[in-house]
């Protein structure tokens, strides 16, 4: 897979922003970013953790009452030592540690599955990330832990309280999800354009969880829409 930005990102849904800014400067220290329309009644807020966005999209309508996925904790590296471990508005679990803990240099991210084996075989096989032990996988300078526990649930769409997916910054969408699905990955959104911000498709875990992958015109240099050479 040739990622187009070394960090993976975290999405999640909610009908409290303002705690959220809250949660997310005050108590983490994350930078904020921007506010990104998405469209009428969405709005993402990008809180920027080691060049990883942590993507809450704030849903102006009451959230349909969508099952948990399997990611469930989100650990983020800090140069300045920090040690503090509790949950975000929704009750997500957060962790701040100091930066090389667990091999951690920007964020983690850890994933619930009844069967970690075919997770890893997943994530290592289709995604292509890298694995850098029995049970830890890396995409660019983003681990993903995977432990035995509750998965996720299969979903007609992502959206949903609390963490919702992860996102895969590459060059190519199209190519990347012909690749995924050739090496056994299932497409749950084939690649359409988002405005002019990017080309973007998901597919899905074993377990049902969603991954966006993303074409980012401002990533890539390449406007969307352009015509492939």
């Amino acid at each position: 897979m040739r990622l187009a930005k070394q960090h993976l990102d975290i999405g999640m849904f909610t009908e409290v922003v303002d705690q959220h800014h809250a949660f997310w400067e005050e108590v983490v220290g994350l930078r904020f970013d921007m506010e990104l329309p998405l469209r009428r009644g969405w709005v993402q807020h990008r809180f920027d953790a080691h060049d990883s966005v942590v993507k809450v999209n704030h849903w102006a309508e009451p959230l349909p009452d969508t099952p948990p996925t399997g990611y469930v904790g989100l650990t983020i590296a800090r140069d300045d030592g920090a040690v503090w471990e509790g949950e975000a508005p929704e009750g997500n679990r957060v962790r701040l540690v100091p930066k090389g803990t667990d091999g951690i240099v920007g964020i983690g991210i850890t994933v619930s599955t009844p069967d970690p084996t075919a997770m890893m075989d997943f994530y290592v096989g289709a995604m292509e990330f890298e694995q850098v032990a029995p049970q830890v996988a890396r995409c660019g300078d983003t681990l993903l832990f995977v432990e035995k526990g509750p998965g996720g649930s299969e979903t007609d769409d992502f959206t949903g309280p609390g963490y919702r997916y992860l996102t895969v910054q590459i060059f190519d969408a199209d190519r990347e999800c012909e690749g995924i699905i050739a090496r056994g990955g299932r497409l749950a959104r084939a690649p359409a354009d988002y405005g002019k911000i990017a080309r973007v498709a998901f597919v899905k875990d074993p377990d049902g969880n969603w991954i966006e992958i993303s074409a980012r015109a401002s990533l890539t240099g390449v406007a969307v829409g352009a015509e492939k050479k």
